[in-house]
């Protein structure tokens, strides 16, 4: 009897160790699908002609991280670090993958989060086309979110705004991106997403280069909240100074929590790639 129960656990562990892997090749080419969607995105408007006067701090930031490099089409993007689901988890291992686009402005990431050996959670975030989505499924089965609409458009734009200093030419395509002028150190740039525009405040440093974001952020319990993160680990590639560490935070009221750390590995400029897998399987 103990060896029919055995064998009766083992057909069940490889039945779902089956529906696992199948599912997991349909999250893998629905974020492929995503990424295409995301390349066939028309430009919104004329390139322009003429240059716009930028705010002190804002020029500054220009002449140090991009110079004369021409505008960057795209770009992906592979991260590891950690990740925060709530306040009172701990940090738990992470490695995603995200393809931007410039003209327009956008973005797909997927990434898989170690809760457990063996036990993951895929997550998908997007800014495509002047929309937001978010999805997440337990080891690409169990669904644990599924999120769209005018909050989630918000939260992926400023997203979206606040990583484009991972291609910071985008940041000066007036198209897209104005600048106002707050202080020596300080400007407030404004997103045109779609129908929507963010805004959040940059702060740079005595380097000209970035330190921090900040914004109000629609959280999951539909309330504004201040939102942002800090950057480090600045180097040069293909032309630009771009930051290589990243902390994003949610400003709650005993302090910052800060939910995802990302540490870049790799950076490919201006050569469409479709690679949806945020990790290997292990």
């Amino acid at each position: 009897m103990t060896w029919l129960v055995l064998m009766g656990a083992l057909t069940v562990c490889g039945a779902v160790g089956v529906v696992v892997n199948v599912n997991q090749l349909r999250w893998d080419h629905r974020v492929a699908r995503e990424v295409r969607a995301l390349g066939a995105v028309k430009p919104w408007s004329p390139a322009p002609t003429t240059e716009v006067a930028l705010p002190s701090p804002v020029a500054r930031y220009r002449a140090v991280a991009v110079g004369a490099r021409a505008p960057v089409t795209g770009l992906t993007l592979r991260h590891a670090g950690t990740f925060c689901m709530s306040l009172t988890s701990k940090p738990m291992p992470i490695r995603g993958t995200q393809r931007f686009s410039a003209d327009p402005p956008g973005f797909v990431w997927s990434a898989r989060v170690r809760m457990a050996p063996g036990v993951w959670v895929d997550a998908r975030d997007m800014a495509v086309n002047g929309h937001g989505s978010m999805r997440v499924l337990l080891d690409a089965t169990v669904p644990i979110a599924d999120a769209r609409g005018p909050e989630i458009d918000q939260g992926s734009a400023l997203r979206l705004l606040a990583e484009m200093v991972w291609y910071p030419t985008a940041l000066f395509d007036a198209r897209y991106v104005t600048w106002s002028a707050v202080d020596a150190n300080h400007a407030r740039a404004s997103l045109r997403f779609g129908a929507e525009e963010v805004s959040g405040t940059f702060e740079f440093g005595a380097d000209g280069l970035p330190v921090q974001f900040s914004a109000q952020r629609f959280n999951d319990k539909h309330e504004l909240r201040a939102w942002g993160g800090t950057y480090g680990d600045w180097r040069s590639v293909s032309g630009m100074r771009v930051p290589f560490e990243a902390k994003v935070s949610w400003r709650l009221d005993a302090g910052p929590f800060t939910y995802a750390h990302w540490l870049v590995e790799d950076m490919e400029f201006d050569a469409p790639r479709i690679d949806p897998a945020g990790a290997p399987h292990e």
